[in-house]
């Protein structure tokens, strides 16, 4: 688009795009975003807030966009150390962007366990108890989407505080040979539910659109099962661009690699940003924008939509 064309960005429209755009460099950690945590220090982990709360409380703090039908976070855990099992009233999910983590999912007394690593993810259903722990020798950090916009606490069902250090961290599990590992060949009815809702990077599929891009479906229909929203990681290859389109539900764009420009239009009016690695913007419901790859080099970010039903956009080349 020619310079002439685009707004300053001091316009409303840029004001509004600016105040919608979660910069990785303007935040921080917080280690006290979990007050169940507190006086365990085999529960450390850190929380860096995007949109809403997440699983912390901290849902009303001022660094934090405004959150519609889902949250958006990352957490660091250190290695070593492991968040107590627990469940919560909605699904939420966890992408693995460093480290492995393992993940526990909890029937009773008994747990299977499975490893991710980086670009895997688990949909941890409504409901269903699980804990993760970071067995390996790096830090884990993850990218994790809570399917409400203020969810309720967690519900813990084997925390520290009630049952030590020892069985809190096995996730409730009994006994250590009560804790069996994830097969995805099992004919075990548990197996197979954790199978449905794990995806592992190294078998999705790109599927490239007409626009240009690839896309590789996390959860909606080939991937996790969608309950609350949908969520994709795009490729967007050096120069590829699309035109504008808007959602009637609010769409979210995390960059992994790369630098994406994003632009935003109204009444004729248009304004950009580029994003770099980490960076966030978050496009409300009704607002016509775009993405393009100016940089020397492909871009990946995942694109989470507040809406479980398949994709209705025809996306065109720009």
């Amino acid at each position: 688009m020619a310079l002439a064309q685009m707004q300053p960005a001091a316009s409303g429209l840029g004001q509004a795009m600016k105040a919608l755009t979660g910069r990785y460099t303007e935040k921080t950690f917080d280690w006290d975003a979990f007050p169940a945590s507190r006086d365990f220090p085999e529960l450390a982990r850190a929380q860096m807030r995007y949109v809403g709360g997440g699983g912390s409380p901290k849902a009303n703090d001022p660094a934090t966009l405004p959150a519609g039908r889902f949250t958006f976070s990352m957490v660091h855990q250190p290695p070593g150390k492991f968040a107590a099992s627990h469940s919560h009233e909605v699904v939420e999910h966890f992408l693995i962007l460093q480290g492995v983590l393992t993940v526990g999912w909890v029937w009773g007394d008994e747990v299977i366990e499975a490893r991710l690593a980086p670009g895997d993810l688990v949909l941890n259903k409504l409901g269903r108890p699980h804990g993760f722990r970071n067995d390996g020798v790096e830090p884990v950090l993850m990218q994790i989407t809570v399917g409400s916009g203020k969810p309720e606490p967690p519900v813990y069902v084997c925390h520290p505080r009630d049952k030590g250090i020892e069985a809190a961290k096995r996730f409730g599990a009994g006994s250590p040979d009560k804790i069996y590992a994830f097969d995805p060949s099992s004919a075990d009815f548990r197996q197979r539910e954790l199978a449905q809702h794990l995806v592992r990077y190294r078998d999705r599929i790109p599927v490239w659109n007409d626009a240009g891009f690839a896309s590789m479906t996390y959860i909606g229909e080939n991937g996790a099962p969608p309950q609350h929203y949908r969520m994709e990681m795009i490729h967007l290859p050096k120069g590829a661009g699309i035109k504008a389109y808007s959602r009637d539900v609010e769409d979210v764009y995390f960059v992994l690699d790369g630098v994406v420009t994003v632009g935003w239009e109204e009444d004729g009016k248009v304004v950009e940003q580029r994003l770099g690695a980490r960076d966030l913007v978050f496009n409300p419901a009704g607002r016509a924008h775009y993405f393009r790859n100016d940089g020397a080099g492909d871009a990946r970010f995942t694109m989470v939509v507040g809406s479980p039903a398949p994709e209705t956009v025809a996306f065109a080349a720009a």
